[in-house]
């Protein structure tokens, strides 16, 4: 029996076929990670592509319709201040409901509003696009959730010169 063992002694070919399975698999365990991990950071990147775009064209729609009421309550205002045209109680309402999406790229945002520019930011992942707008009305600052909004001019009473503009949810 002796013969035998010795017969068998250098013969390595079942441990060559075990490593390099074992080695065949450790390699494409490695390369499969380097893929995953190189797919997941322009994904990333593209998703935050995605919202900044999506923030930007919000950011346009909510100006367009912020300078659209301070247009419409000018117009107000200056009927109001002639008195061959002034309204008859002397008050002025001017509304714009505004339909901007509830989501940006899947993810909510919200809506700052001051007398210079409309910021709309996100939180994960972090962005936020500055819009300036060129109402000469004044604007109450405010901030609120991305979705249907209310652009309403509250005019001063005895000043037609000084009414404001609120931005509130629908």
């Amino acid at each position: 029996m002796s013969r035998v063992r010795d017969a068998f002694a250098g013969d390595d070919r079942g441990v060559s076929t075990t490593v390099g399975y074992v080695l065949t698999l450790a390699i494409g365990a490695v390369l499969l990670s380097g893929v995953v991990i190189g797919v997941g950071g322009v994904l990333e990147s593209q998703t935050d592509r995605a919202v900044r775009g999506d923030l930007d064209v919000v950011g346009q729609g909510a100006v367009a319709n912020l300078e659209s009421a301070d247009r419409l309550a000018r117009v107000a205002e200056a009927g109001r201040a002639d008195p061959d045209v002034a309204a008859t109680d002397g008050t002025v309402s001017v509304e714009v409901a505004v339909d901007l999406p509830t989501r940006v790229a899947g993810v909510p945002y919200t809506v700052a509003v001051d007398d210079d520019a409309v910021t709309v930011r996100t939180e994960r992942p972090e962005e936020s696009v500055r819009v300036p707008h060129t109402a000469s009305v004044t604007v109450a600052e405010s901030t609120v959730r991305g979705g249907p909004l209310r652009i309403e001019y509250v005019a001063d009473g005895t000043d037609p010169t000084n009414g404001t503009l609120e931005v509130s949810e629908r």
